[in-house]
C-alpha cells in the first residue's frame, strides 16, 4: 500500500515518490471538501494522488493501478 511521507510526498508501492508543497496538498485537502480532486505529478511516469472528504486517500500508479494510502512517515 502506498504511503504518506510527511509533510507532502507520497510514496507508491512501485517506489516512485511524488513530491508536492505543503501548499498545494492543503489547497487540494480544502477542495476536496467540495467534491473529490486529484494531483498529478510532473515525472515522465505520471502518478495521481486522489483527495476526498478524509485527506489523500489513493495513489493511482500507471503500472500497478490505484493504491490506498494507508499510513504516513
Amino acid at each position: 500500500m502506498a504511503i504518506r511521507i510527511i509533510p507532502a510526498s507520497y510514496r507508491c508501492d512501485c517506489g516512485h515518490v511524488s513530491h508536492f508543497t505543503e501548499r498545494v496538498i492543503r489547497e487540494m485537502r480544502e477542495a476536496s471538501r467540495r467534491k473529490p480532486t486529484r494531483i498529478q505529478d510532473s515525472e515522465a511516469d505520471p502518478h495521481i494522488v486522489e483527495f476526498t472528504k478524509e485527506g489523500a486517500v489513493a495513489v493511482i500508479c500507471p503500472r500497478l493501478g490505484r493504491c490506498g494510502i494507508t499510513g504516513w512517515e
